[in-house]
């Protein structure tokens, strides 16, 4: 079931564009973005949404949050035969400031939903039937209250995420092998979990994926390694952080620090003198 609004009100707060649930999701290719915001959930079965170089299944019970311009594609996954969502796209005045309010960049996804925001559109679906100003200003209220709950589940489950026991494997192995060739594969043979899933839950707590991390990890480990150990070559610092390749980790740590490793060992030393 689909409404779609062909006469839009920029006078409310946030407003719908069109909403729908039980829908047979079809594939959607959008190379320059949506014009609105775009809120997208499994009912049954899954898809993939491919969006800032990621592919994210979208499981049952989980979401997405895009927003507008923001390019991506959608489609039920291949062993999928058949793609059940639900959705709501929504502008307004207040719309951007909600979805900053989520934390949300240029899009964020949201997993384990709770049955008060995974039944909230079918719950509500009658409500935006008419499109009256009367039912414009019902509409607003409620999509105000559906971001609203997304943050209260936020609230909730916060000291969960920081804790979750699956980041913290990821972290404990990258920094106990970070010397080492590690691959998204490589982790996912660690936590047992899919690339994407395991990626989203990392960039929930950390804010980069795994791969991020580690590049980031090393760096700050070939920083310490040219301040305390001054009897090391640039070349061999390279090596023991994981950087077989000596050019791409001096260019590496030069866009991280400004400086060269044997400028930032000089410096270093000299500011110890």
């Amino acid at each position: 079931m689909r409404i779609a609004f062909s006469n839009l009100n920029d006078t409310m707060p946030i407003s719908c564009e069109s909403i729908g649930y039980h829908w047979r999701q079809y594939p959607i290719y959008r190379p320059n973005g949506y014009r609105f915001f775009h809120w997208l959930q499994t009912e049954s079965s899954s898809g993939t949404v491919k969006i800032d170089g990621q592919q994210i299944h979208l499981l049952p019970n989980s979401g997405i949050l895009i927003r507008h311009t923001v390019p991506h594609s959608y489609s039920a996954d291949s062993d999928a035969k058949e793609w059940d969502t639900a959705y709501i796209t929504f502008y307004g005045p207040l719309a951007n400031y909600l979805v900053n309010y989520l934390d949300v960049e240029d899009y964020r996804v949201f997993e384990d939903l709770p049955e008060n925001i995974t039944n909230f559109i079918q719950s509500n679906y009658r409500a935006f039937i008419n499109n009256t100003i009367a039912d414009q200003a019902n509409q607003s209220v409620l999509i105000y209250r559906y971001l609203l709950l997304l943050h209260q589940m936020d609230i909730v489950h916060g000291q969960q995420s920081k804790s979750d026991p699956i980041v913290n494997r990821i972290t404990s192995f990258l920094e106990s092998n970070y010397q080492f060739n590690i691959t998204n594969q490589s982790i996912s043979n660690i936590t047992g979990l899919s690339i994407p899933y395991q990626t989203n839950i990392f960039r929930q707590k950390y804010g980069v994926t795994p791969l991020q991390y580690l590049f980031d990890y090393r760096i700050r480990q070939a920083a310490y390694l040219l301040v305390t150990r001054k009897d090391l070559q640039v070349q061999e610092v390279s090596e023991q952080v994981g950087f077989p390749d000596t050019s791409r980790f001096i260019n590496a740590f030069r866009n991280f620090y400004g400086v060269t490793p044997k400028q930032y060992s000089k410096t270093a030393y000299q500011g110890n003198n």
